[in-house]
């Protein structure tokens, strides 16, 4: 066999590969990462309507899904993208059906029943339901904090993880787990919290922190379940953050941002004389929109951080020249340090032999730091 003959197996077959990878990504999807609805149609008289066409819209991208009743007259939209929706019911000698302004969030799910009015087909009875719900078929204890709500809110560093400070029940983490804005959910241990983006794990194993943190701006929204964890989150016990990034839609979208801080707005400490130079910028935006209208979008993130901070070098701590040839008296009661050689019984404060060696009463300068003055 040639090599022009194999190289072109090899691409023939590498396409085939990533086309079946495509248009199989449709199985993969996580059940964490969606909606649903569902409810019954009945007639007037409440009894269940067989067979009724029932139509769900998303109103940003204008995709659909359809299904039928069942002999029941119940009903289900599985596996909704968040977002505003609006759904149509029609069957055969009653008036056509539309609910709008149905918000769906994370892990919900919306129960929407449907009373079908006696009447000619060409009526339809158009209702604006509302989006608060006392929830009956969800046991799970969260809250849902939405990308206005992200993006609206004074965060430090742009770190919008620490929001999950703000939910009952949940304390910030002082343990050694305790890193970038780590909490424990309802007495749980941090090391059992997990973080998901778009339905996949994004945990940082060591620590059990996220081990990305995307732009608030990019953040669509995110949900906490701190209790009763549905089995979607069975690996593990502690609190779950489940956030999604925003997505493309038929109208183009998008910011700009520049978080910018410098020396003049702050101030110097005790030792300093002057201010410590300080410059920050975070800096990007986001953008989504179409490809093709109504079938394929896209979403655009970046963030950018440029910070110059020089490092002030301090001494905590700067010993004498007679603390430094063993005498700790002046520091008050078993103030020498438990590893200094050769204490005397009678002080214990005092040690016959220099505490650092010999080198140790080498002044001006001993180890790298002078003596101190006065």
């Amino acid at each position: 066999m040639r090599v022009g003959t194999v190289a072109r197996f090899a691409v023939l077959a590498l396409v085939a590969s990533l086309a079946v990878g495509f248009f199989s990504a449709e199985t993969a999807r996580a059940d964490n990462l969606y909606a649903r609805i569902q409810g019954a149609v009945t007639d007037p008289s409440g009894a269940a309507l067989v067979g009724a066409k029932l139509t769900a819209t998303n109103v940003g991208t204008n995709a659909n899904w359809d299904t039928t009743t069942g002999s029941d007259g119940a009903y289900a939209f599985l596996n909704l993208p968040i977002g505003t929706y609006k759904i149509s019911a029609t069957q055969s000698g009653f008036r056509n059906f539309t609910a709008t302004s149905i918000v769906l969030v994370l892990d919900q799910v919306y129960v929407l029943n449907i009373k079908m009015e006696l009447g000619q087909v060409n009526d339809t009875v158009v209702v604006e339901v509302s989006n608060v719900q006392v929830q009956t078929v969800n046991t799970q204890l969260g809250t849902v904090i939405s990308g206005d709500v992200i993006r609206d809110m004074p965060l430090n560093g742009r770190n919008w993880i620490q929001l999950q400070q703000l939910q009952p029940g949940v304390m910030s983490s002082s343990d050694r787990f305790g890193t970038n804005f780590a909490t424990n959910g309802n007495g749980s241990q941090t090391q059992q919290n997990s973080y998901l983006i778009n339905g996949q794990d994004s945990n940082d194993l060591p620590l059990n922190t996220p081990l990305i943190i995307p732009s608030p701006d990019a953040i669509a929204e995110f949900n906490l379940v701190t209790n009763t964890i549905n089995p979607e989150y069975g690996r593990n016990s502690g609190a779950i953050l489940n956030a999604v990034i925003r997505s493309g839609s038929n109208s183009f979208h998008g910011d700009a941002f520049d978080f910018y801080r410098d020396t003049f707005l702050n101030t110097k400490n005790f030792f300093q004389k002057t201010p410590a130079i300080f410059h920050q910028n975070q800096f990007g935006g986001t953008i989504g929109g179409p490809v093709w209208k109504d079938r394929t979008f896209f979403f655009f993130s970046y963030q950018g951080t440029r910070a110059r901070q020089p490092q002030a070098f301090t001494v905590p701590t700067v010993f004498t020249q007679v603390q430094r040839n063993g005498d700790w008296s002046s520091v008050g009661f078993n103030g020498a340090p438990p590893s200094a050689p050769g204490l005397a019984p009678s002080n214990p404060n005092v040690s016959p032999a220099p505490l650092f060696g010999d080198s140790a009463s080498a002044c001006p300068v001993s180890g790298g730091t002078p003596c101190p003055a006065g």
